[in-house]
């Protein structure tokens, strides 16, 4: 009788201790491991209640302006959004739709459950113990952006703008644009989300960080970057002439230059007067596997590693370079490249930043609710992609397409600044207007700002896009 108990305790031992084993698994699989799938989920129960019943954390720009915050309703509570040109950013936290943008890339953070935080996050969910909110600081910079969404006004396209030392983003507009109040209110959200979902302008997509697009001549610093580290000599002359082909084996296909030139080009020369049959020939120099080489190096396909979603583009539709024309067209910016205005701002802060490529944020800083700093968000350099050398050859060839005589990039000029940047005209689908670019640093000796512009189906980017980047970039600077 003895021994039957005694086994039958064992037995009773055994199977509590299991089921606490497989309790504790469960918790620490659902707690640490898929803690940040669970978060990233923008409809996770958790994260939806917590909107409703009690105020989330605010958002607010690098000066403390804010940009997001919770109001009390009937209903509990409902987010208010103060700048429609951040919609893309802030995105939005509706009880019907999920959360979306800086909303759910810091939505444990918005609720007071940061990461860095773990025992407010026990506390919360073993205790039910709530921490009040605090805040997600961003980059953005309410007059860099204000001077953004002026500057763009109601063209479609988007204008980007970061440090280049940080990655901090300062400011990103994205046109069209939509207003997530009306999305986070109950008495029209559904028709206004219907109403997003049907607009074939796709104003939910963050064009400044999704949206792909041709680069057209932005995409020559690639280029020049490969050549200069293949030991080729920028001040080496290359006969152009327009129109351009050098044999028969060509067919019908010929490189056309912009200005119909005929003469003998440096590098310099080429930026200063965007040349296309110069960056042809170069590329055709050094080679496709150079020239995928660098691309690579600087992030031409992969998507930016991003607090929010961000496009990955592509080098070529197969993803290699497999003739000589494709090369030739690759090399100026054409082909069939596709890239997002963040990559392409993240290529030319490569250049300013001495040949460091910076890893891009929008958030800075969690703080709590006695504005205490619980994080700071600073991702550091992705890697040295050129040399300081290199870097700095490009930056004065860059000047010289603003300031030189003939510049195609004059309209960025600033008085008393130098600035160093490029226009394209890019080649769009047949029957459609071109884009035009803009993409630019300054001031040139120690940059701060880098800026990229993409104007839709618009004139040449000298005379559209290159204006709209001095005014974005005199605000950053205070000018």
């Amino acid at each position: 009788m003895t021994n039957t108990i005694a086994s039958n305790i064992r037995t009773l031992t055994l199977a509590l201790a299991g089921a606490f084993l497989v309790a504790s698994i469960g918790v620490t699989y659902w707690t640490i491991f898929a803690s940040a799938s669970l978060a990233n989920d923008p409809f996770n129960p958790r994260l939806i209640a917590a909107s409703r019943d009690r105020p989330r954390g605010a958002i607010v720009d690098r000066n403390g302006v804010v940009i997001a915050s919770s109001e009390k309703t009937a209903d509990g509570f409902s987010r208010s959004y103060k700048d429609q040109t951040l919609a893309q950013v802030t995105g939005y936290a509706s009880l019907q739709f999920g959360l979306s943008g800086i909303e759910a890339a810091y939505a444990d953070s918005l609720i007071g459950q940061d990461p860095a935080d773990p025992v407010s996050i026990w506390r919360a969910r073993y205790l039910g113990e709530h921490a009040a909110a605090g805040k997600v600081v961003l980059g953005i910079d309410e007059k860099v952006q204000k001077a953004a969404a002026d500057a763009l006004g109601g063209k479609r396209g988007a204008i980007i703008a970061l440090d280049p030392r940080t990655g901090a983003i300062l400011a990103s507009v994205s046109v069209p644009s939509y207003d997530a109040n009306a999305v986070v209110d109950p008495s029209r959200q559904q028709s206004a989300f219907n109403a997003l979902q049907q607009d074939g302008s796709r104003p939910l997509i963050n064009r400044a960080t999704q949206g792909l697009y041709p680069p057209g001549s932005t995409f020559k610093v690639v280029t020049a970057s490969a050549a200069l580290e293949s030991g080729f000599d920028p001040n080496k002359k290359l006969r152009v002439d327009d129109p351009y082909q050098p044999d028969k084996s060509w067919g019908d296909y010929f490189v056309r230059s912009a200005s119909h030139a005929h003469g003998d080009f440096n590098m310099a020369d080429g930026f200063r007067l965007s040349e296309n049959i110069y960056f042809a020939q170069v590329g055709l120099a050094i080679g496709s596997a150079r020239l995928t080489d660098y691309a690579k190096r600087f992030g031409v396909g992969a998507a930016p590693k991003l607090d929010l979603s961000a496009g990955a583009g592509q080098l070529t539709a197969s993803g290699s370079i497999d003739r000589p024309t494709l090369l030739a067209d690759t090399s100026y910016g054409q082909g069939e490249l596709l890239v997002s205005p963040l990559q392409m701002a993240l290529i030319y802060a490569t250049i300013a930043n001495h040949g460091v490529m910076p890893t891009p944020h929008y958030a800075t800083e969690v703080r709590d609710a006695q504005d205490h700093v619980i994080r700071e968000v600073a991702p550091g350099p992705v890697g040295q992609v050129i040399s300081a050398n290199t870097a700095a050859t490009l930056t004065t060839m860059l000047v010289g397409a603003v300031s030189g005589p003939g510049g195609f990039a004059f309209g960025a000029k600033i008085p008393g600044v130098n600035v160093a940047g490029k226009t394209g005209t890019a080649e769009n689908r047949p029957g459609e207007a071109p884009h035009g670019w803009f993409i630019g640093f300054a001031p040139a000796e120690a940059p701060t700002v880098v800026v990229a512009v993409i104007v839709e189906n618009t004139a040449e980017g000298g005379l559209t896009a290159a204006p709209l980047g001095a005014q974005v970039m005199r605000a950053a600077l205070g000018k």
